[in-house]
């Protein structure tokens, strides 16, 4: 006999039992092929891309995060995984057991082969993946104790019986409670939301509510929800090939034609068709990715520059701030006069573009410190449709960095070479991204040994970029030569005379011997292909002496 159980109490008189975690971080290397599971069976997909494959439905991993729950006799089979280094997949196999027969005598339980919700899950991921976290140290840890990990696991199941994300306490502030709404629309967009229930976050009759909205953001809040929406839908379409019927349900949509008929309205196209056209008016919000905007022929439309000559007369340089601490200050405005079709920005200032303008375009967040310059290119290349763009420009980078190297070993040779910049908060020494890109990738010259082993704990190019010491401990890394970079507004004299007067630097050899170069840190700071190609050449000429 079948029982229906409320969400609520589902876990209420179940045992559990925990089979087996497994984290895994060689996502390119693993594949799931189950002709039946025999567990209840999550699969936490973390920065991994790719398909899955259960009974007869096919579910797209997208590359953020993405949690399926598998119900035991399910067939599954993972599809073309791919990831990089910070990609990771948590398995977590459990079985439930509820009471059938409870007397003075004893009780007996069955095993519950069914669970309220399957496949495709939304939660809110990134407390879910702190909580997996939670566990995954538990499993492996054997002084905590059994009852524990589960009451983990339970943690984990609550969630996903959660029917709809906490609603926000209402503040006394209209504008912060019109704000909270907007929160809500960008957190719980795949679900079902009505005026009221905004209204009633925001503490406002639905009629007032409405009207406040519109005076703040220019449309109505279904408007809104409806534009976050397809903006939501536009990011998928864009990073993967996912069928129509999947991309309406995690948008919020039951009825795929539905969906498709709000698509075409909100866009100009059907969503089969939209990933198939050129896409015009780009915003970057980052400066290195406008540099290479512009290094794959795009002129967008609204970005930040670092540099003036970069900026086009039809582009309008966009007051942004340079770190992801810093206010955004920024009007929406400035965006709505852009009209762009895509906004592209590193994935540190993600949360913040969403909250502010993500009803009014896609927003792809290209990962920074997992990538190198070179998968920056391709992974925008790839976006724009300009992929052989970006190996065309890799390609003779490649030849030019050749070329250079050439000349390098000529008169320089190939000494040891340590990359110092002086900062206000001491010294750090780098590896190979930004400026160390171009010494250490490009003429390939060798750091100091210990940075050496750093940078050989990561794919080249990636996550590690700097050391911070102290002039003391400036002899565990002693190198031929030195190029030290310093903030504009200080003194390149000073600071030679300052390190040739103090003897902690005398200390080191290449100080005491005049092997060593100052630089301006702001003119080698970026890290993006036209800046790149400009400083190979400035390389060049300083440790040649010449005025090439």
């Amino acid at each position: 006999m079948s029982r229906v159980i409320d969400n609520e109490v589902y876990l209420q008189g179940t045992l559990l039992e925990l089979v087996e975690l497994d984290v895994i971080s060689n996502v390119a290397e693993w594949s799931l092929n189950m002709p039946k599971v025999r567990h209840h069976t999550l699969l936490f997909f973390v920065k991994t891309r790719g398909q899955l494959q259960i009974e007869q439905d096919e579910v797209h991993i997208l590359g953020g995060r993405t949690l399926i729950l598998l119900l035991p006799g399910e067939n599954a089979e993972t599809l073309n995984l791919s990831g990089n280094d910070s990609s990771l997949i948590y398995k977590l196999e459990f079985d439930l057991f509820r009471i059938a027969e409870n007397t003075s005598i004893r009780k007996v339980y069955d095993r519950e082969l069914s669970f309220p919700k399957r496949g495709l899950l939304q939660v809110d991921l990134l407390v879910f993946q702190r909580k997996m976290q939670l566990l995954a140290s538990a499993y492996g840890s054997s002084s905590v104790r059994e009852h524990l990990r589960q009451q983990y696991v339970y943690e984990l199941l609550e969630m996903i019986l959660k029917d709809q994300p906490e609603l926000p306490t209402v503040p006394k502030d209209a504008d912060a409670s019109l704000q909270l709404t907007i929160q809500y629309m960008q957190d719980a967009y795949h679900m079902d939301i009505h005026l009221d229930k905004l209204a009633g976050i925001a503490g406002m009759h639905p009629a007032y509510y409405s009207q406040r909205f519109k005076q703040k953001m220019n449309k109505t809040p279904i408007e809104f929800l409806t534009q976050v929406r397809m903006n939501k839908a536009k990011e998928m379409l864009l990073l993967s090939t996912p069928k129509i019927r999947d991309v309406a349900g995690l948008v919020g949509y039951r009825d795929e034609f539905y969906f498709s008929r709000r698509f075409k309205e909100s866009s100009g196209y059907a969503p089969t068709q939209y990933s198939y056209e050129r896409i015009s008016n780009i915003v970057s919000l980052s400066y290195p990715y406008t540099d290479h905007l512009l290094t794959l022929g795009i002129i967008p439309s609204a970005a930040q520059f670092y540099h003036e000559s970069q900026i086009s007369q039809v582009s309008k340089s966009l007051r942004l701030p340079f770190h992801a601490t810093d206010a955004w200050e920024i009007s929406r405005q400035a965006f709505l006069d852009a009209e762009p079709s895509l906004i592209v920005c590193k994935e540190n200032v993600v949360l913040k573009a969403r909250e502010h303008i993500g009803d009014i375009a896609p927003i792809i967040s290209i990962p920074w410190t997992t990538l190198d310059v070179f998968d920056h290119l391709e992974e925008i290349g790839q976006l724009v449709g300009r992929r052989h763009k970006a190996k065309e420009w890799i390609q003779l980078h490649t030849y030019k960095a050749e070329q250079a190297r050439k000349r390098i070993r000529k008169t320089f040779g190939s000494p040891t070479l340590a990359i110092c910049r002086m900062t206000n908060k001491g010294l750090r020494l780098y590896g190979a991204r930004n400026v160390g890109h171009i010494f250490y990738r490009s003429l390939q010259l060798t750091p100091p040994s210990r940075i050496a082993r750093e940078m050989n704990k990561h794919r080249e190019g990636t996550r590690f970029n700097w050391l911070a010491v102290t002039p003391e401990e400036m002899s565990q890394y002693e190198s031929d030569y030195i190029i030290f970079l310093y903030p504009a507004g200080q003194d390149a004299a000073k600071l030679r005379q300052q390190m040739t007067t103090d003897p902690v630097w005398l200390s080191y050899p290449s100080i005491r011997q005049g092997r060593y170069f100052f630089l301006q840190w702001e003119e080698w700071m970026v890290y993006a292909p036209q800046s790149i190609e400009q400083l190979l050449n400035q390389a060049v000429s300083l440790l040649t002496g010449t005025n090439d």
